[in-house]
């Protein structure tokens, strides 16, 4: 069911699904399994336009999904001895439920809006692993059902752009992704609860000199915060920082000089790992032939430090990882632009590059 005019727009749908999971073991028949599934799912959206620069979304969805096939079977998988895994035939499907709203409001005259953005997750029946360790440390995993497991993030932006003179502007802007997560899990077969709260504000400016020079300076603080509730976890704080730079400078003759700079610093990762690095790209590009053809020089990590050192925090565990990246080269290229808006009677091409 829909329904439009020039303000208001809206939409229903529900669904109902039937489903049917079914594994036949030749061998072990006694293993073979059949589980009948039915739901109903629904979705909704909703919109409303203040005006031509300001609206509001809104929208609600309940999905259903049913376990998987190896979830269910019980079947005793002893391809690793130290970690035997079965199935849990009496598993429900989980339910999820999610509810989002956006409200946008932009000028496009002035440069200057807010955009925020709000969403949320809730599990019912969500499915989990559920480990039991013995005395000679020999796990054995099922699955359970669980509930209270939630997701809620959002986005808030606000941007202003300030005109200098006829050629010249500066818009600065603001922006904070906060979230809150809650799962729930097993440890050794008791059930926990874990919660991750962060929150990653970022503050930049953007200065625009028509034809002459681009300039877009940026900072990003992400904060992390894990907590539990069994007294076997701690819990954990750590902050990273980010601090970005773009220019671009149109130089006369056709020249065009590009850099991308980008200092990293995580404070907490673990010793052994490279806690801050500078990542800086730099183009030099030329245009000719009338605007149709462009020679390019890219240096890529000129400072030789490009890492990707991160921390990152899960349900049940905090982990720092460090892998090998591309590291630094040089490239010469050129492309050659075919008119893709010929005369008359006439078609075009696109694009093609050649690179050496």
């Amino acid at each position: 069911m829909e329904y439009k005019n020039e303000k208001i727009s809206a939409r229903f749908e529900t669904t109902y699904v039937f489903r049917t999971l079914e594994n036949n073991d030749i061998l072990r028949p006694t293993l073979s399994l059949k589980r009948n599934f039915e739901a109903i799912e629904f979705r909704s959206r909703f919109r409303y336009k203040f005006s031509d620069k300001a609206s509001i979304r809104m929208g609600y969805n309940l999905d259903n999904n049913p376990p998987q096939l190896s979830q269910l079977q019980p079947f005793l998988n002893v391809s690793n001895p130290l970690n035997t895994v079965i199935g849990n035939p009496n598993l429900v499907p989980q339910n999820n439920h999610r509810v989002y709203a956006s409200y946008n409001t932009f000028d496009f005259q002035k440069g200057s809006g807010f955009y925020g953005y709000l969403s949320a997750n809730f599990d019912n029946n969500k499915v989990v692993s559920k480990t039991i360790i013995d005395e000679d440390l020999v796990r054995e995993t099922t699955y359970a059902n669980v509930n209270g497991s939630y997701n809620v993030n959002g986005y808030l932006s606000v941007n202003k752009k300030v005109k200098v003179d006829s050629l010249r502007t500066v818009t600065f802007y603001l922006g904070v992704g906060p979230s809150i997560r809650k799962s729930i899990n097993f440890n050794n077969g008791v059930k926990y609860s874990s919660t991750n709260n962060s929150a990653s504000p970022k503050v930049g400016l953007r200065f625009n000199w028509k034809d002459v020079l681009e300039f877009n300076p940026n900072y990003k603080l992400s904060f992390t915060r894990n907590t539990f509730d069994l007294e076997a976890f701690e819990n954990q704080e750590f902050v990273s920082h980010s601090l970005n730079l773009d220019t671009a400078t149109f130089l006369p003759k056709g020249f065009e000089w590009r850099n991308d700079m980008r200092y990293s610093y995580n404070p907490n990762i673990a010793d052994g790992f490279q806690k801050s690095a500078w990542f800086w790209n730099a183009t030099l590009a030329y245009s000719m032939l009338k605007d149709k053809g462009t020679l390019t020089l890219k240096a890529y990590d000129l400072l030789n430090q490009n890492t990707n050192a991160r921390r990152i925090a899960t349900a049940n565990y905090i982990e720092d990882s460090q892998s090998t990246v591309l590291q630094q080269y040089f490239m010469l290229s050129f492309s050659w632009k075919f008119n893709s808006l010929g005369k008359a009677g006439e078609t075009g091409g696109g694009s093609r590059y050649y690179r050496h």
